[in-house]
C-alpha cells in the first residue's frame, strides 16, 4: 500500500480558516468594549472572516461538491446541509456585528459577550465540519480522481476567486502553512504570476510571517536576504 501523500484540496484553505477563526475569536474575547478603536478593529476583523467564510461555502458548493456527486451520488448531501446551516449562522453573526456597532455604550459589553460566544459556537461547528470533509470527502475524491484531476479542480476554483479576495485569503494562507507547504505554494505563484503581482504576495508574506520564517521563505524562493519594509 502506497504511503505517498495524495493531493488534498482541503488542506490549505482549512489551515487558513482555522487560523483566521481562532485569531478572530481570541481577538473578540480580549477586546475592551469601552475602547471604540479596539472594538472597531475587532469587528473589522470579524467582517473579513465572515466574508471569507461566505466565499469558501460558495467555492465548495460550486467546485468540490459536483466532483463528489460525479464520483458517488449523494455523497455531498450531509455537508451541503451543513453549509446551509453555516450560511444562516454567518448571516446571524453579521446581524449581531451590525447591532454591536450601533449599540449604546452601556450595552456594548453584553452585546460583545454574546457575539463572542456565538462566534465560538460557529468556530467549534466548523472545526468538526472541516474534519469530516478532510476524512470522508477526501477518501471519496482519492478513490475516484487522480492527483492531476484534483489539482485541475482546485485550479478552476482558484481561478474563479476575485483578485481582492485572493489577496485577503493569502494573509491567512501564508502564516497557516508550514515552511515546505508555503514554499510550494509561493513557488508556484512565482512561476505563474506577473512579477508586480507576485511582489504584492511577498509583501503579504513579510507582514504576516516572523522575520526568520520570512527570511527562510525568500531564500527558498531564490530571492536572497529580505529587506524589511519601513515602519
Amino acid at each position: 500500500m502506497s504511503t505517498t501523500p495524495r493531493y488534498d484540496v482541503y488542506a490549505g484553505i482549512h489551515k487558513a480558516l482555522r487560523l483566521f477563526m481562532s485569531r478572530t475569536l481570541c481577538t473578540l474575547g480580549s477586546t475592551d468594549p469601552a475602547n471604540p478603536h479596539e472594538l472597531d478593529a475587532a469587528l473589522d476583523l470579524l467582517q473579513r472572516l465572515l466574508a471569507l467564510c461566505e466565499l469558501h461555502l460558495k467555492d465548495e458548493n460550486e467546485f468540490i461538491h459536483p466532483a463528489l456527486e460525479r464520483a458517488k451520488p449523494g455523497t455531498s448531501a450531509r455537508i451541503a446541509g451543513e453549509h446551509e446551516h453555516h450560511a444562516e449562522a454567518i448571516a446571524a453573526l453579521w446581524a449581531q456585528r451590525d447591532a454591536l456597532r450601533q449599540a449604546a455604550p452601556e450595552a456594548r459589553a453584553t452585546a460583545l459577550t454574546r457575539l463572542y460566544r456565538e462566534l465560538a459556537l460557529f468556530v467549534a461547528d466548523n472545526f468538526q465540519h472541516m474534519e469530516f470533509e478532510e476524512r470522508e470527502h477526501n477518501a471519496i475524491l482519492w478513490a475516484h480522481y487522480s492527483d492531476a484531476e484534483l489539482s485541475a479542480i482546485e485550479q478552476a476554483l482558484v481561478a474563479s476567486i476575485p483578485p481582492e479576495a485572493m489577496m485577503e485569503a493569502l494573509h491567512w494562507f501564508i502564516p497557516a502553512l508550514n515552511a515546505s507547504e508555503r514554499v510550494g505554494m509561493l513557488g508556484g505563484m512565482q512561476q505563474g504570476m506577473p512579477a508586480p503581482v507576485f511582489e504584492g504576495v511577498l509583501q503579504i508574506a513579510e507582514r504576516t510571517l516572523a522575520p526568520q520564517a520570512h527570511a527562510e521563505l525568500l531564500r527558498a524562493l531564490g530571492r536572497g536576504e529580505p529587506q524589511r519594509l519601513a515602519a
